[in-house]
């Protein structure tokens, strides 16, 4: 039946091609939300690895590294460190602040680090290494052409972009600063009045020395400092991630839901007309003795050639529109090629096609075999 199936597509090469496009361009619709919503959580996720710690600590109560404000006592830091089997307690401080310029405005999350913590995917210039230098994220650079050594106000205050990095997360762009840019900023700038609403040490990545427990370690700070709270990063990464889940999974869930009755419908309506369209081919077969249920297997078989045709083609789709989506909003990550997201868009692409190869039962049983004469 696949050879028959193939050959009747074979027929009409031009049908088939516009066919699989049609097929193609459904599946890329899916792809694209599907890799949009993983995009989003993956770059959630890495926010917090690209630290490069062995635990991290917040304060008490606090359980994410995005979307929240954490403040720590700035003392704390010598007895996390006063702590066996810890070498350091590198200091991070995260500053949201809104970046405004040609009328536009962005929320900008800043990172204040000093020795570990910094951007880890700087792709043009060099990572901080005076006061007044920051490196901005790549989508930011790219909204309001920022080139290197451009100047980056915030508030009054003029830092200089020393580097180009990409670690936007969930649809927001970052920026690295040290320490003495931050206090320079607190005590120049529009912000001193405010001074008092923002945290001078958010969170403490903690390296620990070769060998050490993490948990024994973990439990030991908490023990020792009761102000914090001590995570490894995968666990952090996690929250950050559900909460990403919380906030995005419901609209994402919903769009991609109607994507996929969207895409039922669409398939189901191409492999529709495409069958009616080979009525007389049909016909011809049904003439030749072949009952109405092989007729529907060769339907099913020339659907699943269809879809084996449209894949490729769907995310060739999808790849160009991830691209131009990434040219014009650089901020939002699409991840089309996660193992998971391919998956589930062959299995929706492959209900398309049974769906579509059952909607025509009705017209197969009810072919005449007397119209494969028709005009003859």
């Amino acid at each position: 039946m696949f050879t028959l199936a193939w050959r009747e597509l074979q027929s009409d090469v031009l049908r088939t091609l516009l066919t699989a496009v049609a097929l193609g361009s459904v599946i890329a619709v899916v792809l694209v939300l599907q890799g949009f919503e993983q995009g989003q959580y993956h770059q959630l996720e890495r926010m917090v690895l690209n630290r490069k710690s062995d635990l991290v600590v917040t304060q008490a109560g606090i359980s994410n590294f995005i979307a929240v404000r954490s403040s720590i006592p700035q003392l704390s830091r010598a007895d996390v460190e006063a702590v066996q089997g810890v070498i350091d307690a590198h200091p991070i401080t995260a500053i949201p602040i809104i970046y405004e310029k040609n009328n536009l405005r962005t929320p900008v999350y800043v990172i204040v680090f000093d020795t570990r913590g910094g951007p880890t995917s700087i792709v043009d210039g060099r990572d901080v290494e005076k006061g007044r230098d920051i490196v901005i994220d790549y989508a930011l650079a790219e909204k309001y052409d920022i080139r290197l050594g451009d100047e980056f106000l915030v508030t009054d205050f003029r830092f200089h972009v020393s580097g180009i990095t990409r670690e936007a997360a969930f649809m927001m762009p970052f920026a690295f600063i040290g320490y003495d840019g931050m206090i320079d900023l607190f005590l120049e700038s529009e912000i001193a009045p405010d001074l008092s609403t923002f945290p001078l040490l958010s969170y403490m990545l903690v390296e620990l020395e070769p060998g050490a427990n993490r948990d024994h370690v973990a439990r030991d700070i908490e023990a020792r400092v009761p102000a914090v709270d001590v995570f490894t990063p995968e666990a952090l990464a996690a929250r950050d991630v559900n909460l990403g889940r919380i906030f995005l999974g419901p609209i994402m869930g919903l769009l991609v839901a109607v994507a996929y009755v969207i895409g039922l419908l669409v398939v189901g309506l191409i492999l529709y007309v495409d069958v009616r369209g080979r009525s007389r081919s049909l016909a011809v077969l049904k003439a030749l003795g072949f009952p109405w249920r092989r007729l529907m297997v060769a339907v099913a078989c020339q659907a699943l050639l269809l879809l084996v045709i449209a894949l490729p083609v769907g995310i060739l789709i999808g790849q160009l529109l991830t691209t131009y989506i990434h040219a014009v909003a650089p901020v939002y990550l699409v991840r089309i090629f996660e193992p998971m997201v391919l998956i589930k868009t062959i299995v929706a692409g492959l209900v398309f096609a049974l769906f579509g190869a059952l909607i025509p039962v009705r017209s197969l049983r009810r072919t005449d075999p007397s119209s494969a004469f028709a005009g003859a």
